[in-house]
Formats: structure tokens, sequence, C-alpha cells
């Protein structure tokens, strides 16, 4: 396929001073990639240089503290402090040296800075952050003087260190977001009111940035379409945040408007899961195409070429940026103009690896691509000295992974499955309901073996590594159904629950091994994404016609869906269902179709009982390299993890 295969993607175009060779963009995503202290060091650079000569037009530095007051995390940039600079420097240098441009997004976290960080939260009106719960101080007019001047400050430092465009976040209920919210500010002075008073501030700060950078850097803003708040609809809608765009473009404050979506009400909606439509607010960023006289910018699950050219011909935007779709293809620019469709490793807009790493105070990164993030230590392969054989047991996420990589340096691989397909738990967690997606990267996992030559045996069910005759061979054979999380709770239990033994687990279930049918009971005290998995796809199952769950938690979808912030999408779909979820409850024991709680309770009677307690690690035999779940149960980014690391030592 010709160079043009998306011709109008890869078009030059200009916002404000920056000249951009093309229109793919990657906005700033937190990924807490700073060393400690906040500066940027050679893991973030590294990071942004792979997906500028992965052909990313402008690469985008994360919403960075402009304030001491907002810092959240210890590795997170700190724009302001000018130790921040020379690290700045040095990336910018590296970004122009590999072709692209750099953004960075001046941002103040508002009422959703916690003050256990011996902080003061800050907002227009003392509205409490939906995610803390804290009720921050009403800034006062010295306040807002001050953080002016933070901002200002901020932007010397950005183009100090030779940075293409600075963004003013004024989305969602950050600092600036809030005070254009009429829900949000409820002030009754000069800066609260009217459409006019509440950008005020965010005025005051564009102007600002505009002095302090005198044309050196381009000036925008990234802002939401509208603020969603399920159980307070309204608001701030497109109409609001139109029209608040329109006084700041009419002044000549800004140089492009960068469009998301969403608040902290709805995490969801800010950073979609794979539930969400694709290309989610392409259609509502046509209104501020045709009103605005600046470029719009436009993000959320643009996954595909297609797409991304799409909405640059239907002129919903002007620009396209991808944040999640870098970070599982750092070569999708590359790919997607030289053709190479298939070639594109795809997002399935998980959010366990970029989120919910994050989330956890670690450094991002990406559930397939184990590379995000730790450009440095996991570099691209290099050709085997001497390539040997290798035989890699099981066609898991980790045996495909570390097949992949085998075979990039070289070596003659054979990847041997027990099953008809390849895939492994991610299989069956892909044939559950609301998770189709998650087919997309294990179709590009084959697509990758067939077009290295690995050697794919299905149907393959080997017990003895000896008789493979290879120079290596790999063990990830996964995990299997048992009762260990039980004993999370109940250590005594060795057994499992007592009843329970002839039981299906959810796993046979999702494999088509087991059948259920009329009112089903799931005995839940798994958590996260196999249980909802199982409990989606008995719901869905023709005969099932009622489905109770009993969780151990206090709160349903525990661990993964909190911190991947897909508690509240979930717990909608389970409602919608008709699902009765019973939390802090456990079962004693099973009498036939009933059980009985620990609290004395009898459930039922019920036609199917279902478990998910868990999973053990699959026996490894001596001598081989061990990898993914055999080793110990965890989370499709360590099997891929794994599977990446070993195949780099083979």
């Amino acid at each position: 396929m010709a160079e043009t295969a998306f011709p109008h993607l890869f078009a030059p175009i200009s916002l404000g001073p920056v000249k951009l060779t093309h229109r793919v963009v990657i906005p700033g995503h937190s990924m807490l990639l700073g060393d400690a202290g906040g500066l940027m060091g050679d893991r973030y650079r590294a990071y942004l240089v792979e997906r500028t000569k992965g052909g990313a037009a402008m690469v985008g530095i994360e919403s960075v503290p402009v304030h001491p007051n907002t810092t959240q995390f210890e590795n997170q940039i700190r724009l302001w402090d000018d130790a921040v600079v020379p690290g700045l420097k040095r990336a910018a240098d590296a970004i122009h040296a590999a072709g692209g441009r750099v953004s960075i997004i001046l941002w103040h976290g508002g009422h959703n800075i916690s003050h256990y960080r011996g902080l003061v939260p800050i907002a227009p009106s003392p509205i409490p952050s939906p995610v803390l719960g804290e009720i921050p101080k009403v800034m006062t007019e010295a306040d807002i003087l001050d953080m002016v001047e933070a901002y200002a400050a901020a932007a010397r430092r950005c183009v100090a260190a030779g940075i293409d465009a600075i963004e003013v976040q004024t989305a969602s209920d950050y600092l600036l977001g809030s005070f254009l919210s009429p829900k949000l500010n409820r002030r009754t002075d000069k800066y609260g009111g009217t459409a006019e008073n509440r950008a005020r501030f965010p005025v005051m700060v564009l102007e600002a940035v505009r002095n302090a950078v005198a044309g050196r850097a381009g000036v925008g803003v990234r802002t939401c379409i509208e603020h969603i708040i399920p159980s307070d609809p309204g608001g701030y809608g497109p109409t609001e945040s139109l029209a608040a765009m329109k006084h700041l473009n009419d002044r000549g404050l800004v140089d492009w408007v960068s469009l998301m979506t969403g608040a902290h009400w709805d995490f969801g909606e800010m950073i979609s899961p794979m539930t969400f439509p694709r290309a989610q607010i392409a259609e509502q960023a046509t209104a501020f195409k045709k009103a605005l006289s600046v470029p719009i910018i436009v993000a959320g699950r643009i996954r595909t070429p297609q797409e991304a050219e799409a909405i640059i011909v239907k002129g919903q935007a002007d620009v396209v940026a991808m944040a999640r779709t870098f970070i599982a293809e750092p070569e999708w620019g590359v790919k997607a103009k030289r053709g190479e469709v298939d070639r594109i490793r795809p997002c399935m807009s998980c959010n366990q690896g970029c989120l919910g790493i994050v989330h956890r105070s670690l450094p991002g990164s990406c559930v397939i691509n184990p590379s995000a993030g730790r450009e440095i230590e996991l570099a691209p392969p290099v050709k085997a000295s001497t390539p040997i054989a290798v035989a890699i047991v099981g066609g898991g996420p980790a045996g495909m992974e570390c097949a992949r990589v085998a075979a990039e340096r070289g070596h003659r691989v054979t990847l041997y499955e027990a099953g008809d397909k390849l895939g492994g738990a991610m299989r069956l967690a892909a044939e559950a309901p609301s998770r189709d997606e998650m087919k997309l990267p294990l179709a590009w996992w084959e697509r990758e073996l067939n077009r290295l030559g690995v050697a794919v045996k299905l149907g393959a069910k080997v017990e003895n590594a000896k008789t493979l005759g290879a120079d290596k061979v790999v063990w990830a054979t996964g995990a299997a159904a048992s009762a260990n999380m039980v004993w999370r709770m109940r250590p005594s239990l060795v057994d499992g629950i007592p009843g329970t033994a002839q039981l299906p687990h959810g796993r046979d279930v999702l494999a088509g091994r087991a059948k259920v049918a009329g009112k089903t009971l799931v005995i839940d005290e798994e958590g996260g994404w196999p249980a909802v998995s199982t409990i989606e796809r008995i719901a869905a199952t023709p005969g099932v016609t009622a489905v109770t769950v009993t969780s151990a938690g206090a709160l349903y979808g525990p661990g993964d869906l909190q911190f991947s912030e897909e508690s509240r999408v979930v717990g909608r779909r389970l409602a919608a269902a008709r699902i009765d979820v019973r939390t802090s409850t456990l079962i004693a024991r099973v009498d036939g179709q009933t059980a009985v709680t620990t609290a004395g309770a009898t459930l039922g009677p019920f036609d199917s009982i279902v478990l998910c307690t868990g999973a053990s690690a699959m026996p490894v035999p001596e001598g081989v390299v061990s990898i993914g779940d055999c080793v110990a149960p965890r989370t499709f980014w360590a099997a891929v993890q794994d599977g990446a690391r070993a195949g780099r030592l083979l």
C-alpha cells in the first residue's frame, strides 16, 4: 500500500506558531515516568523519543503541576521548580532530533488534591472532590493572582527548555475547569456568576502564559465537551463548553483547542474502557470545529488509521490525539503511513497498565506492550549470536509474547498449545460479554507469530519437556481453577468451602466445560475481572432465569476494577442485568442446592452454583524456564512482562 494510504491524516498543519508535519499527536497522559523528586530523566525521555520515532508529529508530556500545592506523586514532573528545566531541555532536544515536536500540559488539580499530602486543596467554591470527599479551600483573590503567576512562571520554564506547545488544562473538574462550570463555581464576585466572569480566571492565566512565552511556543487549551455527573446531570455541557471556548478564541488567547470529555464523578468517561464507542466524542467535536477559528484536536478511543482519517475527512477535527493507542504501539504512525495496518499492536482500552498501575503510584505501562515506560530495560530485541531451537509450552499471552520475542531474535521457535486456540486465560476473558476487544491483541500476536515463522502446534499437550528435543524449553502453562482465594479471608479452609468440591468454577463456564441454567448462585471470593466475566457470561446465558452473587468485599469490584476506574461501569451493567449482588457475604457451606452464610442465613434453592475462588499455578518440570501464571497466578500484564523478558534472555 502506498504511503498516501491516509493522505488527510498525514497532511501538514500549523497550531499557531507550531508547525506539524502531519496530524497525529499524543496528548499528555500521566504515566508517572519522572524521576524521584519530579525531574524529567532518562526513563521518561526514552518513552517520548520512542513514540516520536514511531511517527507522532508531536508528543505530549503529562499534566504537570504548576504549583507546589497540586503535586500528587513523588515522580510527577514538577513544573513549579527551576530544577526541572535541564531535564526537560534534554528531552525536548532529543524529540526535536528525532523529527518531532513536544507539548506539555499546565495543570492544577483543584479540589482533587488531598490534604493528607500536607497540601490545601483549592477550588472556586467549597464543593468536595468526588474522588477524595475532601472539602477545598475557597480561593481568595490573592490566591488567584498567586496562581496566575505560577502558571506564567511554569510557562517560562517551558520555553527555556525548548517546549514547542503549551496546553493549559481547563478540562474536567480540575481547577480551571471548575471555575468554568456554573455547577462547581458558586462565587458571587467577579470570578463567578456570568459565563464571562466564570472564564475570568482562565483568561487571566492564558494572558499571563502568552506574555511569558512571547511567541516562542504555541499556547492552547485542553478542555471538556461536557462534565458528566451521572447523579446530577447538566450544568456544563456542550453548549456551555463551546461558549467558553469561543470566549477564549475571540480574544485571540488560544492557538488550538484540544477536546476530551468527562469529570471525576465518572472517571470512565475521561479515560474510557473498551465498552465505550470508538472515537467517542468525534461527532460532538464537529460543533467546535465549525464555531471556532483555530484548529481542533480530538481524543477519545481513536484506535485505527481508518478511524483517524475519517475524523479529518468528515471535518470533525483538524488533528487526532491518541494516548493509549501510542502506549500500546509506539510505531503507530510509521506503520499507518506505510499501510502496515495489520502490524499495529492494538490497544484494547483495558486501562490496567496505563491507568491501573499509575493508580498504584507506580510508573505506568501497558498490558500488551511490556516495553511501554520501560524502553531502556526492555529495548527492542537484538539478534542472537547463535540461534537455537526453542520450545514454548503454553499458548497464553506469556507464551505468545515469549515466542514472538525469541523469533525476533532469530531463534527457531515452536509453540505448543494443548487447546484448539491460542490465548489461554486471556482468550476466556475475551469470550465474555463486554470484553470482545481483548480478541484484538490475540489476533495481532497470531499474525506476528505467523510472520516470524513460529511453528504453532495446537491440540498438543506436552507432559515431558525432554521429549521436545529443543535447546531451551519455556513452560507457560498457566493456572488452574482452585479454592486458594478462599484462604484470603479463611486460611483454615484448606479444602475450600465445605460442600463445594464438585461444583464448577467460573473458568469452566467461560471455557464451555460447564453448563448453567435456571436460578444461579455465583460464590465470588476472587473479585476483579475473572469474576465479572463469569457473572456476565452466566447472566447472558439462555435458560438462566436469575443470578445471585455473594461477595466477600464490602464493595463489589475490588482491586483491578477500581484501579482501572471501571467499577461504576461494571456496576451499571450488573444492575441493568438485574444481578443480585450481596456484598460482605461469606458462604460457610453448601448443602445440595442451598448455601448457608457465615451469618447463618440460607440462600436458595438454586438450580446451578458456580465458584469464583481463584486459581493455582500448574506444575512446572525441572530444568525449564517458567513464565506467566505457572509461576504464580497474576495479571495479564505480569504474564506478558514475563514472556518479553524471557524471550530476550534466550
